[in-house]
C-alpha cells in the first residue's frame, strides 16, 4: 500500500483500493463516490472533491416516523453544538445527515484517509448515541 498519494493520485479509485487495502468492504457507485461499509454495518460516503482539494465523508441516518420537526431540531442543534469534528443537517425531513472534511493540498497520508473514516464513524454514532435520547434516529 502507498504510504503517501500524492495530489493527482487522490482519485476516487485510488482511495478506493486503499480501502479495500485495509480490507474493508468498499465500492464506486455509480456517481463515482466511494461506499464503505464498516465492520459495525455503517455506510458511510466519501466524495473526492477535486476542485477544492478535499475528501468528504458523509454518513446518512433516518429519523423515526413518530419524530416531529422541533425534536429533530433540537437534536441537531445539540449534536452541532456539542460534536466539533463534524458538521450534521437536515436535508430531508427524514434524514439525518453528517459530514466532515478533510484536506489533501500537496498529498495524503493512507493513513489518514482510514484512520480519518474510522475516527468519523466513532464521533458520528458516539454522538447520536449520547444526544438523541428521545430515541429520533433509526
Amino acid at each position: 500500500m502507498e504510504k503517501f498519494l500524492n495530489e493527482d493520485k487522490v482519485t476516487p479509485t485510488h482511495i478506493l483500493q486503499l480501502f479495500k487495502n485495509a480490507l474493508m468492504k468498499a465500492s464506486l457507485d455509480e456517481e463515482n463516490d466511494i461506499r464503505v461499509t464498516t465492520g459495525l454495518g455503517s455506510l458511510f460516503l466519501i466524495e473526492v472533491l477535486s476542485e477544492q482539494k478535499m475528501l468528504k465523508y458523509v454518513s446518512l441516518f433516518g429519523f423515526k416516523k413518530q419524530a416531529n420537526q422541533s425534536e429533530k431540531l433540537l437534536l441537531l442543534n445539540q449534536l452541532n453544538s456539542g460534536v466539533i469534528l463534524s458538521r450534521f443537517s437536515m436535508p430531508k425531513a427524514d434524514a439525518l445527515l453528517s459530514e466532515y472534511f478533510l484536506p489533501y493540498e500537496e498529498g495524503i497520508s493512507s493513513y489518514q484517509v482510514i484512520n480519518c473514516l474510522r475516527l468519523f464513524e466513532q464521533v458520528t454514532t458516539g454522538a447520536i448515541r449520547q444526544f438523541d435520547t428521545s430515541d429520533l434516529v433509526e
